[in-house]
């Protein structure tokens, strides 16, 4: 009875052990993303390998009046909005982004920015 209960021990510590070095391999590919902030009020992120699918873009700009943000990879715009610079810290959504590599910037009328991409 005592080796039954140490071979099942060590079976199931075997399983728990691949499954937990499987699993941050599988997130990795699923999760990713970037963000930047800056002191100025025009922000930058690093580009990115973004695998597709749906992108999210958080920015947040100091100041009054209006700001921006854009989604770009090397040939233009992939997605765009503006909002108010008074507006709390923002979430969008870009839908059906193609595989590609993507940068994120923001601008806005005054202080500190920061824009992120994540997905």
């Amino acid at each position: 009875m005592k080796s039954l209960v140490k071979r099942a021990a060590v079976v199931g510590a075997v399983a728990a052990g691949a499954l937990a070095l499987s699993a941050p391999a599988a997130l990795a590919t699923v999760q990713g993303g970037t963000s930047s902030t800056c002191p100025g009020s025009a922000c930058q992120t690093a580009e990115v390998w973004f695998p597709g699918g749906t992108l999210s873009v958080d920015a947040d700009v100091h100041g009054s009046g209006g700001a921006e943000w854009a989604v770009l990879n090397g040939n233009g715009t992939v997605c765009r909005a503006g909002f108010s610079a008074v507006d709390p810290p923002r979430s969008w959504t870009c839908s059906g982004v193609p595989a590609q590599w993507l940068y994120g910037v923001v601008s806005g009328p005054a202080g500190s920015s920061n824009i992120g991409l994540r997905w």
